[in-house]
Parts: C-alpha cells; sequence; structure tokens
C-alpha cells in the first residue's frame, strides 16, 4: 500500500485536472493556472496547448518559460514545450541523452523493446497512416489482462478534432499524424507494474500511457513533472535520482547562481533564473547555439504564419551515415494548397542566399545548397486540396548538422514562412553501398477544392 500511495501523491494534480470542468483550463485567467500557479504566456504555446488536447493530454504548466540550452521552452506536467526556428516542438523526454526512465516512485515502467520497433509500418508504403492505425490497435489494446486499459482509444482520440478542424470533416490519415505527432509509436508491449498488478503501462516514443485499476482511468505518466524534479532536485524519487546519477540535468536549478544554473558549461545558452517559481515573468532571450545532443524535439505550427499551416516531423533527429529517416509534411489551408516541399540546409547557413530569386520578406532565406544532395529540395503537388500530407524516406551520408525546413504554397501564390527542426548525422558510419534514391509517400489528405 505505501508505493500505492507515494505515486498517488505524485499525480495527485492530475488526477484533479482529470475531474476539472471542461471550461477550467485554457482561458480562464488568461492562461492562468490555480491548480500549479503557472501561467502560459508565449502565444504559440498556448495555442499548441489549446489544439493539441491542452490539460487533459499536456497536463497543468509548472514552470515559466525560460531558456534551455538555447532555446525559450515550459514545462507542462506530461510534455515540455519548446519553441525552435519559429515552430512549437515537444521535446523527446524519453531519449537516451535526456531521461531514459524506467523506474520512479517505485513504478517500475517498460524498457524500450528492439523487435518491436522492428514490426513498425515503413514510411515507404502508399497506405502508411492506415498501416499505422492498424499496427497500434494491435499492438496497443483496448483490453489487457482482463483489464480495460483503453491504450488504442487514448491514442486514437488524443487530438480533439473539433478543435484541430473546426468547421470541418477531418481527414482520419491527418488525424493519425496528428496523434502520431503526440505519443509517437508504441515502443514497448503493455506491461503490468512487478509490484502492483493494477497498474498497467505502455511504452512510446515519446510518453508512457498508465492505466490504473482504482480510477479505471487512462493517462499519460507525468514525465514533465519527473524531470522537473530531476533539474530542480525538488520532490526526486530516490530511485529516479538513482538512474540519473551523472546526467547533465540532475540538481541543475541553481537560485542565486548566474543564470540559476549549478555547472553552465553542461548545459550551455541556459536561464533558468525564477523558471520554477510560481508567477509570471518575462523570457530571457535564447542564445544562438543549437541544442545539445540528445534534446530532440518534435516540431510543428506556428500560429498567425501567412499562407497554409505547416508541420514537420521527423522519427528521429540525431542517426548515424547512412541510416534512414522518415520527414513526414502536413499542410491545411483554408483555400485550395498547390504544393509543399521540404529540404535540409546546413546548420552554419540559415540565412540562405536567395538562388530562385524570391523577394518575399517571409522567405529571404530561400534557396540554400545542403552538403548532402539527399537533402535537396523535395516538392509534393497538392492537386488543389485543403488538406495535404506527405511522407519522403532519405538517407543522408554525409555527417554534420542539418536544419529541415518545410513550407506550403495555395493556388493564391500565398506561402507560409518555413518551419524547421533539426537533425544531427554522425559522421563514419556510411557504408560503401550505393545511396538508394529519397522516396516520397503521399498520404490521401482530404477531397479537392472545388
Amino acid at each position: 500500500m505505501k508505493r500505492v500511495a507515494l505515486l498517488t501523491a505524485f499525480v495527485l494534480v492530475a488526477m484533479v485536472a482529470a475531474l476539472a470542468p471542461p471550461e477550467t483550463p485554457t482561458q480562464a485567467q488568461a492562461n492562468c493556472f490555480p491548480q500549479t500557479n503557472f501561467c502560459i504566456t508565449n502565444p504559440a504555446f498556448a495555442e499548441y496547448f489549446r489544439v493539441r488536447g491542452d490539460v487533459r493530454i499536456l497536463g497543468y504548466p509548472i514552470s515559466r518559460s525560460f531558456t534551455l540550452e538555447g532555446f525559450e521552452v515550459q514545462f507542462f506536467q506530461r510534455v515540455i514545450l519548446q519553441l525552435q526556428g519559429g515552430a512549437v516542438n515537444r521535446l523527446n523526454v524519453l531519449d537516451p541523452g535526456i531521461m531514459p526512465m524506467t523506474r520512479a516512485n517505485q513504478s517500475i515502467f517498460p524498457g524500450p523493446d528492439p523487435a518491436l520497433a522492428a514490426q513498425a509500418p515503413q514510411v515507404g508504403s502508399p497506405t502508411y497512416a492506415q498501416d499505422v492505425v492498424q499496427f497500434v490497435q494491435r499492438v496497443s489494446p483496448n483490453t489487457f489482462n482482463g483489464q480495460p486499459v483503453g491504450f488504442f482509444n487514448l491514442f486514437n482520440t488524443t487530438v480533439p478534432v473539433d478543435v484541430a478542424f473546426p468547421g470541418q470533416t477531418p481527414n482520419p490519415d491527418l488525424v493519425t499524424l496528428l496523434n502520431l505527432e503526440i505519443w509517437g509509436l508504441p515502443t514497448s508491449n503493455p506491461a503490468a507494474d512487478p509490484g502492483n498488478g493494477g497498474f498497467i503501462y505502455q511504452r512510446f516514443q515519446r510518453g508512457i500511457m498508465h492505466y490504473d485499476a482504482v480510477c479505471t482511468c487512462t493517462q499519460g505518466i507525468l514525465v514533465g513533472e519527473y524531470l522537473k524534479a530531476v533539474i530542480t532536485n525538488r520532490s526526486l524519487p530516490p530511485d529516479l535520482a538513482a538512474d540519473m546519477q551523472g546526467s547533465k540535468y540532475l540538481n541543475q536549478y541553481s537560485p542565486g547562481s548566474p543564470g540559476w544554473v549549478a555547472r553552465p558549461a553542461e548545459l550551455p545558452g541556459t536561464d533558468m533564473t525564477n523558471g520554477f517559481e510560481p508567477g509570471t515573468g518575462s523570457v530571457t532571450p535564447p542564445a544562438p547555439p543549437p541544442p545539445a545532443p540528445g534534446a530532440t524535439a518534435t516540431p510543428t505550427s506556428t500560429p498567425g504564419a501567412a499562407g497554409p499551416t505547416v508541420t514537420i516531423q521527423v522519427d528521429d533527429d540525431v542517426i548515424d551515415s547512412g541510416q534512414s529517416i522518415s520527414v513526414t509534411v502536413i499542410a491545411r489551408y483554408s483555400g485550395p494548397i498547390d504544393w509543399i516541399e521540404f529540404e535540409g540546409i546546413d546548420d552554419d547557413d540559415e540565412d540562405g542566399d536567395n538562388e530562385d530569386g524570391d523577394n518575399d520578406e517571409a522567405n529571404d532565406n530561400d534557396g540554400s545548397a545542403s552538403s548532402d544532395t539527399e537533402l535537396d529540395r523535395k516538392r509534393f503537388d497538392c492537386d488543389d486540396r485543403t488538406e495535404c500530407a506527405n511522407v519522403w524516406t532519405v538517407r543522408p551520408t554525409v555527417g554534420g548538422d542539418y536544419i529541415l525546413r518545410a513550407r506550403a504554397e495555395g493556388v493564391d501564390d500565398v506561402r507560409s514562412e518555413w518551419v524547421t527542426t533539426t537533425l544531427r548525422v554522425r559522421e563514419g558510419s556510411a557504408t560503401n553501398t550505393p545511396t538508394p534514391t529519397a522516396t516520397n509517400t503521399p498520404v490521401p489528405s482530404g477531397s479537392p477544392s472545388p
């Protein structure tokens, strides 16, 4: 009973969130939340919070906005949002370089299963989005060991379609890709906690689902709360602390030190001043360096950008030379879309040279060439759809740091700004075999506009 009480105490705020009236979270008190005494002050973070399931999926904010490794971030109970290149990203908290936790508060979570990962759908399939749903439905059941765990239902209904697609009939394939943005693919089979059969977990690329037989409810583990505990050394479970020995994030929050950082050499470009103190305040302007290895994120679109709304996703942002990755670009617009495109540019050449002659100010960094031809610009014809998506498979072989960026243009010639994410290609792993030509997989994206 003791360990059940410990975990229950840790997730108490999340339970309150689940029981709170639906109108409580978002607009009330200008995005301030008395449950945690923090506010969402960045409009881009507030919009992402609104359209991606608010408290039900992300939990309450548990920090102010501050600067971590060169980027503005805000911690929520189940996720950490990062502003990168004008786009809102989700930090992949469970990555090996951040917090690869398998135990906390005497709970034991399943670790990644490479055999299961090998069964995941291949992005080269013309039915990729449908294959993802079938894979998750097979691997993430709604019933496990006689318990109504609801793992598939949670995955499949994460993004509220009435908010993400207001006034529209949502395309199921795009809904799947948005849900995939939140969770990623399952990386373990369901598993009961060895110390408590009433707790059943399943690990995904970006979170851990948790079924609790006491409340017969399923929600995400509070990975944001746990990383906050690691950084601040406040309410840090001893078993998680033991796992994080040697981590650059452990016990870094140091009020009174410059930037409130205990060991700044390990977290360059970081200013956590008042970051975890309740209230609001200005965000320290982010420093220019790119994030350190392991600070992975999944980007999404920026509210208010002109032209179509664009999202870019990658399945891994640190790879070996010659390893294939998938790049997914999704665009939606009030009118028909002409095309979507993506490219990779060298991280030190983001300004570009405008070689294709475009003059629009929002895209004056157009036309940069990459050191790797695999990341040359690739365009997909949207056939005047109002929703358009495509998955490209590429295999970079030239080591280095890259910025992957995507945009779209409507048939009205209004072009979106670039949305970006980062890619690191490690040196020294390329083979002598020829590099396959990049492939692309269209995703059915709604009916053509009249």
